[in-house]
């Protein structure tokens, strides 16, 4: 594929997965947008018109990571749900799989992001966007307290990421992390509901 002549977004998706790769091999240290080029068989210029600094090519790798997951989940709550349970199963499922399958390197991309200044708001976008979409999962079922929904999901994410963390590293199973990250997010989501409730009896 190096030698052939691409189209722009077939170049960047190429650039991407060579940085992936070396990730994979090597960690976050060794990779530069020199190194991209070489091993995608470009010259230095094409890699700098893509992603023009180190952090923008990793603000790449991080983004293409999240929209999987994103897209991942919404694939799986686009078929018949028909309880909060089937959802809360639906969404824990996804968003280990998916990490599962990028492997531990989106998590070596998100640490070195992490440690460079002014990353800190794509880093909370991202878990934002994901704790959107839970909250709006689980409200087809449910309706929590306007004022601490989202908060209560950017708990569950973290949670979520913490047990994919843990899968990757090979220090748990897939369905122990499944299983967790379904209790977490059902036991919030049932304790949030039964607090409503008890403050809407308390008020009338």
């Amino acid at each position: 594929m190096a030698g052939r002549r691409l189209s722009r977004e077939k170049r960047r998706l190429q650039l991407l997965d060579t940085a992936m790769a070396i990730v994979r091999a090597e960690g976050a240290d060794g990779l530069t947008l020199a190194r991209v080029a070489e091993e995608a068989g470009v010259t230095k210029p094409v890699a700098y018109e893509h992603f023009e600094t180190r952090t923008g090519l990793l603000t790449a790798l991080y983004r293409r990571v999240d929209d999987q997951q994103i897209e991942a989940a919404n694939t799986a709550l686009r078929a018949r749900v028909g309880s909060l349970e089937e959802a809360v199963q639906i969404l824990a499922e996804a968003y280990i799989d998916c990490v599962l399958h990028v492997g531990k390197e989106f998590g070596v991309v998100t640490a070195a992001l992490s440690s460079i200044a002014g990353t800190e708001e794509l880093l909370r976008e991202g878990r934002e966007r994901y704790a959107g979409l839970y909250l709006r999962a689980v409200e087809r079922f449910v309706s929590l307290p306007e004022s601490e929904g989202m908060t209560l999901m950017l708990g569950v994410v973290g949670a979520a990421e913490a047990l994919a963390r843990e899968v990757t590293s090979g220090r748990l199973s897939r369905a122990d992390a499944v299983r967790a990250a379904d209790r977490i997010m059902l036991g919030a989501v049932n304790a949030a509901r039964q607090a409503a409730a008890e403050a809407g009896a308390t008020s009338r």
